[in-house]
């Protein structure tokens, strides 16, 4: 058995999806630490993803898995490929995302001590065309009791969990997907691993889900849900901006 398990979530991405997946391959290939396999979870309706992964067959250790079902839901794909991790170790890793380094899945495995943690969060970048970097991203730990609130721990590509009955996030949610599973961890396990290096780096663009499938409608529904699920105070912790606090104000009030 492989010491980690990188599960990756992948889809068509507009054409784009290969071409990110490529690149992750090629920093994956690259790592000193070698104990690992990748499970790719493909929920794309064409074979681009596929015949990437069998030219990458020789380099890496991949196992495809074609996913048929709830298409479109980010969270059920990454749970088809956390049921199929063997790993003691799961990195998930989204498809536009990359390791920022060589030595980033070494440091990572290096930092987990599996006798008593349960999930890390490691340190990101920012890039929006996979070469130029910007906004380094440290996780923390305070005031975590409001951890459904996105800008405590970025995305879910920052997380490394024990593959021992591993949490799955929640496949109604797609907005607050990653939010609802840290709050998830931290009731289940209690605070994090934190690992403050950048090992992680964050693809941002017009593939986003915040630029497609995040509309208005979808966040207002995901709010009510949080919100009903944890405290409602929690809301107002961490959106800054006069213009977020009036939109969860206005949803409350529509809403009561």
């Amino acid at each position: 058995m492989n010491t980690l398990s990188i599960c990756i979530p992948t889809y068509e991405m507009n054409g784009q999806g290969s071409l990110f997946l490529r690149q992750s391959f090629d920093v994956l290939a690259q790592q000193t630490f070698k104990d690992f396999d990748v499970v790719i979870s493909d929920h794309s309706q064409d074979t681009a993803i596929e015949h990437l992964c069998r030219e990458y067959g020789q380099t890496l250790e991949i196992h495809y898995y074609k996913n048929i079902h709830n298409r479109g839901s980010s969270s059920a794909n990454i749970n088809n490929a956390i049921n199929y991790a063997t790993g003691r170790l799961i990195k998930i890793l989204f498809q536009d995302d990359f390791l920022y380094h060589e030595k980033a899945l070494a440091e990572i495995v290096e930092a987990f001590d599996i006798e008593k943690d349960h999930w890390l969060i490691t340190a990101c970048i920012h890039s929006t065309d996979g070469t130029t970097f910007f906004k380094p991203f440290y996780p923390h730990h305070h005031t975590i009791q409001h951890i459904w609130i996105k800008t405590v721990f970025s995305s879910p590509s920052t997380l490394t969990i024990k593959n021992d009955h591993p949490l799955l996030f929640d496949e109604q949610l797609v907005w607050h997907m990653d939010s609802d599973y840290y709050r998830h961890c931290y009731d289940t396990f209690g605070e994090p691993n934190i690992l403050n290096t950048i090992n992680v780096v964050n693809r941002v663009g017009a593939h986003q889900v915040t630029a497609t499938m995040a509309t208005r409608a979808l966040r207002k529904k995901e709010y009510l849900i949080m919100l009903q699920r944890y405290e409602r105070g929690a809301a107002f912790c961490y959106y800054r901006t006069i213009g977020q606090i009036k939109d969860i104000v206005k949803y409350l009030i529509d809403t009561i």
